[in-house]
């Protein structure tokens, strides 16, 4: 029995899609489970859309998901070159055998003709199609033709009668009526090979035995199949697996859905969250186990669990899975991770002080509890990092439970019992060293709350807002401790002076 051996071969045009490594990740977990292998192929056939940028882009996506491959365009392999413009000499040689054998032929219809017959069809109310015009063409008349220099395409001799079968591992037969299908073109008039003609040969001489790709390319699987037929070769297992989905079930796009690897990477989504997520698409791991690393997707693995029911690819899950993924994480890691992100928001320097660094990993440690991103984790920690702030206003468009809630903000600070707790806490603050641990700070808010002899309502919420500028949010004795000191009284005098407290 042949080694097992799948691939994935995107075509480097714009960003690389998320489906790739959807499609990429079930290829290798069935290559790796079997003992196999699995390669990348770049088919940039298209040379007006392709390009050196998005090829490059396929790679470093392909290596940050952790879905390696064995062989492709920058590892080499055996069975190279891995680019298919780099095999075109290949692709006429076959197509110019298949004619010499009598499955092919040369056809010399013009554009013209061939727009005229669409024309034709459409008016009729039939179904597109070649019409096999020049599939009838004597010796004699082929060779005159190409003597005298016309353009020609090559097309395969589709079988006019009987079925073609495909035997899909998760959907069984799936049949077609060959004399619906009409003469595929395998070498076009430029020299090129079409999708077809290329992807056929080329999983042949790369020993592809599975074919693990998306449902839509099951309407192009029967010229396929009968390719490699036409070839005498031994055709590869089909298995093609259920659509992503958006929202309302349509095919995901980027109308609806952002659809390019970059995007997931640029926002802060670990790799270990982006491949669990893919792994639950359409995949039941069993006993209810969502949350897994790649190694175990790979240990678990079982094509057959695959359902065809069309997965959801839903950013409120991913973000849930994400969260559980940042959660486990070591938290240096995740630090190392998130400093990027951080320098954007102008938060912290190439270069960090020890305090500075200190500082950094508790503030991703509280922050990584909830939220779905790194990107979001930088976002939220304004509240360690910037000391101007604003107090909300109320507006009309504002639901009431908004409202409400600024309303209790302006009137903690306006109390009699809310400018006593700050003013108390201050005293405490001017007396206390510049670094506070959180003991240190939990104790200091208790001690207020208990001289004041009022609860976290009354004494704890102004505190929040003089200090934070919001309603609710982190405990305030991890933002004390954080911010040391100094920032902590500099930031209650600016909001006492700003909204006239005292």
């Amino acid at each position: 029995m042949a080694k097992v051996k799948t691939r994935i071969a995107p075509s480097p045009t714009g960003d690389p899609h998320v489906g790739t490594a959807y499609i990429a990740l079930f290829n290798l977990a069935f290559a790796k489970k079997n003992g196999g292998d699995f390669i990348l192929r770049i088919e940039d056939t298209d040379q007006t859309r392709s390009t050196p940028e998005s090829e490059e882009m396929i790679f470093e996506t392909l290596k940050w998901l952790g879905l390696d491959y064995s062989e492709g365009p920058d590892v080499g392999g055996d069975t190279g070159p891995y680019r298919q413009s780099e095999r075109f000499h290949l692709y006429g040689d076959y197509a110019r055998k298949l004619v010499e054998d009598g499955k092919a032929y040369y056809c010399f219809c013009t554009r013209d003709r061939l727009e005229k017959l669409r024309e034709r069809q459409k008016a009729m109310k039939q179904a597109p199609g070649y019409d096999g015009h020049c599939r009838s063409l004597t010796d004699e008349e082929i060779k005159a033709k190409l003597e005298a220099g016309e353009a020609y395409v090559i097309r395969l001799k589709m079988p006019y009668e009987g079925e073609t079968v495909i035997k899909d591992r998760l959907r069984g037969e799936v049949r077609f009526e060959n004399n619906k299908i009409d003469d595929q073109v395998l070498l076009k008039a430029d020299g090129f090979p079409t999708y077809h003609l290329a992807n056929v040969v080329d999983d042949h001489l790369m020993n592809i035995t599975h074919v693990i790709r998306a449902e839509e390319w099951i309407a192009s699987t029967p010229k396929h199949i009968q390719l490699y037929r036409a070839f005498g070769w031994d055709e590869p297992e089909f298995i093609h697996m259920p659509l992503l989905r958006n929202q309302d079930k349509t095919k995901i796009s980027k109308r609806k859905n952002p659809v390019s690897l970059n995007w997931y990477r640029d926002e802060g989504y670990l790799k270990e969250g982006l491949v669990n997520f893919l792994g639950l698409m359409g995949y039941s791991f069993g006993e209810n186990k969502e949350i897994f690393s790649l190694q175990e997707f790979i240990d678990n693995f079982n094509i057959d669990n695959v359902s065809l029911g069309g997965p959801v690819f839903d950013l409120v899950k991913l973000g849930w899975v994400n969260n559980q993924h940042m959660r486990m994480k070591d938290l240096g890691e995740l630090v190392e991770l998130a400093k990027p992100f951080f320098r954007g928001e102008g938060y912290i320097g190439e270069t960090l002080t020890e305090k500075e660094e200190k500082a950094l990993t508790t503030v991703v440690e509280i922050l990584r509890e909830g939220a779905n991103t790194l990107k979001q984790i930088a976002k939220e920690a304004h509240l360690y990092y910037v000391d101007e702030f604003e107090l909300p206003v109320a507006t009309e468009d504002m639901n009431k439970k908004e409202r409400k809630s600024i309303d209790r903000m302006y009137s903690a600070i306006n109390d009699e019992t809310g400018k006593a707790s700050i003013k108390l806490f201050m005293s405490k603050l001017e007396a206390a060293g510049e670094e506070l641990t959180v003991e240190e700070a939990k104790a200091m808010l208790n001690d207020t709350m208990e001289e004041i002899g009022e609860g976290p309502g009354k004494v704890l919420m102004p505190l929040r807002v003089v200090v934070t500028g919001q309603a609710r949010g982190a405990e305030l004795y991890n933002v004390v401790s954080i911010i040391g000191r100094d920032r902590t009284l500099n930031r209650i005098r600016n909001t006492v002076a700003k909204y006239e407290v005292f």
